[in-house]
């Protein structure tokens, strides 16, 4: 069941609790729960910053182009460029809790491990 949470942002854990109507859960599925939960959290509001920063810089840049030909441009690009990569570098995280998850592991990531285990608390 914690794959399935990764797998559907925690969805599926939630449906799983109330089909259940069990009131305690394990320890390991409450983690990876909480786990896949924030970080879809994270991912929706990753996407929706790297959307809003696109549509502000690229036209500040294009403004720039036209003062400086061929600077605005590409300044723009290496911008596009390293959000892109950290938008999929972050994509790999519930991939990674889901192969622990699957190993029955603890995946631990930094920062969000720990405001889980703050939360199970």
């Amino acid at each position: 069941m914690a794959v399935l949470c990764y797998l559907t942002a925690g969805l599926a854990g939630i449906v799983y609790i109330i089909l259940s109507r069990s009131s305690s859960q394990s320890n390991f599925f409450r983690f990876h729960f909480l786990q896949s939960i924030i970080l879809g959290i994270l991912s929706i509001l990753l996407t929706w910053t790297g959307s809003a920063l696109a549509m502000i810089i690229v036209p500040l840049f294009t403004m720039l182009d036209n003062a400086l030909p061929g600077t605005g441009g590409q300044i723009a690009n290496g911008i596009g460029f390293v959000l892109s990569i950290a938008m999929r570098a972050f994509s790999l995280l519930p991939v990674y809790g889901l192969i622990f998850a699957a190993l029955g592991k603890f995946a631990e990531i930094p920062f969000i491990s720990n405001v889980v285990r703050q939360q199970m608390r």
